[in-house]
């Protein structure tokens, strides 16, 4: 439960995903409709600038899916200065490393991405992408 928001473990897609809003509630539609996380090994001193993650929305077959699409880096603190978030296609967005990284450490950035039909905002994912940087460059 996030904020008074229920949400549920989708095993087969790697993903926590909201519960239907009830009727009352202003704040619900604005949460996140998917929660997703990931980890990934780096090296220590990746040459930048490096494609580390990627996230687009799927349609399903005769619905049509979003007008616009707009993504953003949403959290990571003082990570989120070594990170851009750039739209690669209609439907995808990247995030990239603009800092090579010395290991040991670790880092977390989260990502969002926000749907829009008719200007209209429609749901929001959300990916937390936890980084171990390795001491070693190879």
């Amino acid at each position: 439960m996030i904020n008074d928001i229920k949400y549920f473990f989708a095993l087969y897609h790697s993903q926590c995903e909201r519960n239907p809003c009830p009727m009352e509630s202003r704040s619900c539609p604005f949460a996140a409709k998917t929660i997703s996380y990931h980890y990934l090994s780096l090296p220590s001193n990746l040459r930048t600038p490096a494609t580390l993650f990627r996230m687009a929305t799927a349609t399903a077959p005769g619905r049509p899916g979003p007008d616009s699409l707009r993504f953003g880096i949403a959290g990571g603190g003082d990570a989120r200065s070594m990170f851009v978030m750039q739209r690669s296609d209609r439907q995808t967005g990247e995030l990239i490393l603009v800092q090579p990284l010395r290991g040991p450490q670790e880092l977390s950035v989260e990502v969002e991405m926000s749907e829009y039909a008719d200007r209209t905002f429609q749901a929001k994912h959300l990916a937390r992408v936890h980084l171990l940087i390795s001491p070693y460059e190879f």
